[in-house]
């Protein structure tokens, strides 16, 4: 892991989950997907999950499903 911090959620944002504050963690390497399963189970429902990686990224509002980033 290379950073863990807390985003502020937005209050003025239309759906609740993207109200809620989010637990954001940079990863060193590995899946995003499956590290933002396993940080979603830790976080409980009250924070939203944002996963980075080198080459990837998932949110729990979307089903922790990993997006691949564009790498230079």
């Amino acid at each position: 892991m290379k950073a863990a911090y807390i985003q502020p959620g937005n209050p003025e944002e239309e759906d609740p989950a993207d109200r809620r504050d989010s637990i954001q963690i940079e990863f060193t390497g590995g899946d995003a997907g499956w590290h933002c399963v396993a940080a979603r189970e830790l976080a409980g429902p009250d924070y939203g999950v944002i996963v980075t990686t080198p080459t990837g990224m998932a949110v729990d509002s979307d089903d922790c499903l990993s997006v691949k980033l564009d790498t230079p």
